[in-house]
């Protein structure tokens, strides 16, 4: 949602208290609602972000103090949001500014109300961190583990992402990079600043997270690589003491640079708290591969993805129709992050932020809509949760279906999504029950207690001679009895 003033009076307030600023030294863009101009930005990937956090641009209204901009030495200034008191967010409905309190913080430890904004020299928002009251503040480790407290870098996203036909495509990442690298520096002198005693007490907290993936697919065999970057790579002195890509980056950048045949390449921003689906092991690799390549699909073909995560499955099913990819999400940033993949890659996508392919009631989300093909890299089954403090978040809910119960609702609502003789084609474990495959008897049976589908299951070996050692994670394929 973009908050805009209204009203004559209300314009009126807002130049003068422009104007006032502005004889204050204070330049008079903080008087406006915070943040770029949505033209600014219209083409990066941070306006689907910012957009999806409700972050646009941001004014008081109900449910939302805004604090005064507070500038700093640096050019950069910082502005105190701070929700209303009442319940805290749920993850499942979490929307907007309640994505913040659910994923900066672990809301059974203490719910977030306040946040503070950072803004580089020209407005734009660089990066958002939690603010906790003296009251409320850890004072040891274990404390801070159990908060588990993030802060979202959006300063990476500002890029206008070029595609590799681009023929300055190297030399815009790397002019972005000289521009991102102060950036850095802002959140940095913040960090230190305001949040050395967090950082010297939970280091998690300045773990960075590789903002961007580089996708080359073999279009003859489907075979896929990534490599995770920071545009920070780019530099001609990249900043000593990070790791900036997922592999040497002198063999990055030449990776890059180069231009090999009958190979598709897309770079992809990894939002934060999104799963950006890894290559590490044969499971993961087949499931992509067969996204490419199997079954029957022609050019009409009907597909839907589900928790699509940064959208590279959604990126390489389009190469198997030409109709527009249904794309359902429970992570609203997922969601956003699939659709500024679909931006570039020119692919055409209808999403929806919803949690599973059906309600509680096992309602279909597309009613009267079948799909050819269903393909989703889901959570994980696990019979019981791990240790630690298991934040209800977006981030930490990639894996980890306990005790099945997304599972079941897919397989249920499976009848009425297939098109006679359509397929899903599902990631998942296997966890064992009264000896067999659990996910696979749940599949099969569709929740009716008989068989409803044939369910080929695929396994992978990780050591072949004895002991005999199965990669955990499995393929599944679903269809109707011929």
């Amino acid at each position: 949602m973009t908050i805009m003033a209204s009203g004559n009076r209300r314009l009126k307030v807002a130049a003068i208290a422009a104007a006032l600023l502005w004889n204050l030294g204070i330049r008079s863009a903080l008087a406006a609602p915070a943040g770029p101009a949505a033209a600014d930005i219209g083409r990066s990937p941070a306006y689907e972000l910012l957009s999806a956090l409700d972050l646009l641009e941001v004014s008081a209204r109900d449910g939302l103090r805004v604090g005064p901009p507070q500038p700093r030495s640096d050019g950069s200034h910082i502005v105190r949001i701070t929700l209303d008191e009442g319940p805290c967010p749920d993850m499942i409905s979490a929307r907007g500014l309640n994505i913040l309190p659910v994923e900066m913080g672990n809301t059974k430890v203490f719910c977030l109300r306040s946040f503070d904004l950072l803004y580089n020299g020209q407005d734009r928002l660089i990066a958002v961190f939690p603010v906790f009251p003296e009251t409320a503040k850890p004072r040891s480790r274990e404390e801070w583990v159990a908060l588990q407290p993030k802060y979202f870098d959006l300063s990476p996203y500002y890029m206008e992402v070029p595609g590799s036909q681009d023929p300055s495509w190297s030399a815009e990442w790397r002019a972005f990079a000289a521009l991102h690298e102060g950036d850095q520096k802002r959140i940095d002198a913040f960090l230190r600043e305001s949040h050395r005693s967090l950082s010297e007490a939970f280091p998690e907290f300045l773990r960075p997270a590789f903002p961007y993936r580089f996708h080359e697919l073999d279009a003859l065999t489907g075979d896929w690589t990534v490599e995770d970057f920071s545009p920070l790579v780019f530099l001609d002195t990249p900043p000593a003491g990070r790791i900036l890509t997922s592999m040497e980056p002198g063999d990055f950048l030449r990776k890059f640079d180069r231009e090999p045949a009958g190979k598709h390449r897309l770079i992809i921003p990894t939002f934060p708290t999104v799963y950006a689906l890894a290559n590490m092991t044969p499971d993961e690799l087949e499931y992509l591969r067969g996204v490419y390549k199997r079954f029957q699909l022609g050019p009409n073909a009907k597909i839907l993805v589900v928790g699509p995560g940064t959208g590279v499955d959604t990126w390489i099913a389009s190469f198997r129709t030409k109709q527009p990819i249904r794309v359902i999400g429970i992570n609203p940033l997922e969601v956003a992050n699939t659709r500024v993949t679909a931006k570039l890659a020119g692919l055409e996508v209808r999403t929806l932020v919803g949690d599973n392919v059906a309600d509680e009631r096992g309602e279909p989300r597309f009613p009267g809509e079948r799909f050819d093909a269903v393909f989703w890299s889901m959570p994980a089954v696990w019979d019981a949760p791990p240790p630690g403090p298991n934040p209800p978040s977006f981030t930490d809910f990639w894996d980890g279906d306990i005790g099945g119960g997304i599972l079941e609702r897919l397989a249920k609502a499976l009848p009425k999504l297939l098109e006679p003789g359509g397929v899903a084609f599902l990631w998942n474990y296997a966890p064992m029950m009264d000896g067999r495959n659990m996910v696979a008897a749940t599949l099969e049976t569709a929740g009716t207690g008989r068989k409803v589908f044939d369910v080929k299951v695929e396994k992978f070996v990780k050591r072949s001679r004895p002991p005999q050692e199965w990669f955990k994670g499995q393929l599944y394929t679903v269809t109707w009895p011929q």
